[in-house]
Formats: C-alpha cells, structure tokens, sequence
C-alpha cells in the first residue's frame, strides 16, 4: 500500500510540475511585448494651418503625408523611437514634420491640413517628435509630413524590443526591431512637388 502511495505522490508531484511549468511558459507568451505596425501614404498636403486659416510656418511646400497605426496588442506600453525618412538613393536623412519643431503659441491648437488642388481639408495629428510611447492595448494614430529630394524614401520606425536581426537602415542601435517602408510617389504627385519647391525657391 505504501508503495502505490509512494507512485501515486510521485505521478501528483510530476504533474503538478509540468502544470506549473506549462503555467509559466503561458504567462510569458500572454506578456510578450505584440505589436501590429502600418505605415501609409496619404497623398500630399499643400499646408498647415490652424482653424483661424493662420500657417503653421512660412513656405510651406506640396509634401507626402504620412499615417503611422500602431496596435500594442501586449499589456505592457512599448516605446519607439529613431523614426528616420531617408532618402533612397544616397540614404540621406530627411526633414519632417514634428509638432515640437513648431512655435510655442500652437501647442495647445489643433490643426487643419489642406490639399488645395483637391480641395480637401482634415485634421492634423502630427508627430510630437521622433520618439514616444504606444501604451498597453492600445492604437495609436500619428502623422507626419516628409519632405523629399527624390521620388522614392524610406520610413523607418524602431521599437523598445531587442533583436539579432540588424536594422539594415540603422546607422544606430542597429539591433532593435524595427518596421520599414519604401514609398514611390507616382510621377504626377512627384510633379507637383517639384513645381512647388520651384516656385517658394523664387518667392525667396
């Protein structure tokens, strides 16, 4: 009889161990840092500007719009950061639009951009800078004006998740996970970005 105990205790404590460390190995994948990123372009923006019509800054140029959604699927927030636009041919880094770049006295505004030859206006959740914060079970939305040397650029974005795999358009923290995107503006919007940067080169 003690025997069979001593099998039956044995079986009970090898299963109550593999329970436990099927338990864990769930508990880790459940917590594991999930995150769904699209990047999209949006066609061009003509300007910014507030509800007043007042313009965010002078000289403005026909640029691509860019829409960032990120879903943390995970509970725990994930922060990103390093968000670059580069140029295709020579890697170049390139301008963009971040809120923190703007004047004072339009940080508490929301803002308008508008697409003159389409006659489309929509509001403007831009960028606060390259870097932030995608909290837990959550979307976030952001967006961001480019401005182009050539019709092609890449967008990057990093993420606080370590990697092996090297972020072949990183020239820093190179091993972090990251999602990419390469645009090609079609030849008419490409056009008419010329033909804007053209004619604020004369203003001047």
């Amino acid at each position: 009889m003690s025997e069979l105990f001593k099998e039956n205790f044995q079986s009970m404590t090898l299963l109550i161990s593999c329970l436990s460390l099927t338990i864990s190995f769930f508990t880790l994948w459940s917590n594991r840092k999930r995150l769904d990123v699209t990047i999209d372009y949006s066609g061009l923006i003509d300007r910014v500007e507030t509800f007043d019509k007042e313009p965010v800054f002078q000289n403005q140029v026909t640029s691509p719009l860019i829409v960032f959604k990120v879903l943390n699927m995970s509970p725990k927030d994930i922060g990103f950061f390093d968000i670059q636009f580069l140029d295709m041919n020579g890697r170049q880094l390139l301008p963009a639009f971040y809120k923190i770049s703007t004047a004072p006295k339009f940080d508490n505004k929301k803002l308008l951009i508008v697409n003159d030859c389409e006659g489309t206006i929509a509001h403007f959740t831009p960028l606060d800078s390259n870097y932030g914060l995608i909290p837990a079970n959550s979307l976030k939305r952001f967006e961001t004006l480019v401005y182009p040397t050539n019709q092609t650029f890449i967008v990057d974005i990093k993420v606080a998740i370590k990697t092996f795999r090297k972020n072949p358009y990183a020239t820093t923290r190179k091993h972090y996970k990251h999602y990419s995107r390469i645009i090609k503006l079609s030849d008419d919007d490409w056009k008419l970005i010329q033909e804007s940067q053209q004619q604020v080169k004369q203003q001047l």
